[in-house]
């Protein structure tokens, strides 16, 4: 499985950079249309939101991937292994709860727009939500993983392993 996250990961990797450079040479190339020709693209402003979401989304599955996201380990890094195995269980059952009910309401969305599409490109709205239904079921199964590796395993270390560059308040 250690390995299907690594490939996984390649693989949001090169997503995200290739819609990035898409997004980023279609507005270029909107811009130079607007002021040497004095006409647009009219669906890339459009294009570059649908692109800018799914970079968005993909990039919440990278982060939780590599453990990136914001957390405060001042209780974790100061207990034994076995509290803090018992504090990561908690925290990311309390993390894939929250991803269920973002799937929820992201399905509900998805269903009450599911015959709205964009005025300029003709893509269905629920493309907006498909990216955080996508991007909510990854994380669920990284969490998920990551956690049984750490609680069961005892293999890895905890989402915040206390291992960061300011303790206490000063640098290290």
């Amino acid at each position: 499985m250690g390995r299907l996250l690594k490939v996984l990961n390649s693989i949001l990797n090169g997503i995200i950079v290739t819609i990035l450079a898409g997004m980023v040479g279609l507005v270029f190339l909107n811009v130079v249309m607007r002021y040497v020709f004095d006409s647009g693209i009219t669906w890339s402003e459009e294009m570059a939101r649908y692109m800018f979401v799914w970079i968005v989304f993909l990039g919440a599955v990278v982060a939780a991937k590599e453990k990136g996201h914001l957390g405060v380990d001042i209780l974790t890094s100061n207990v034994p292994r076995t509290v803090q195995k018992v504090l990561s269980l908690i925290a990311n059952t309390l993390v894939i709860f929250v991803l269920v009910l973002f799937i929820d309401g992201l399905w509900k969305m998805m269903n009450l727009n599911q015959m709205v599409s964009g005025p300029a490109t003709g893509i269905p709205v629920a493309f907006f939500y498909l990216a955080g239904l996508v991007a909510s079921v990854l994380m669920i199964i990284i969490s998920a993983y990551q956690t049984i590796q750490f609680v069961f395993f005892d293999k890895g270390e905890p989402p915040l392993d206390g291992n960061s560059d300011i303790k206490g308040g000063n640098l290290e």
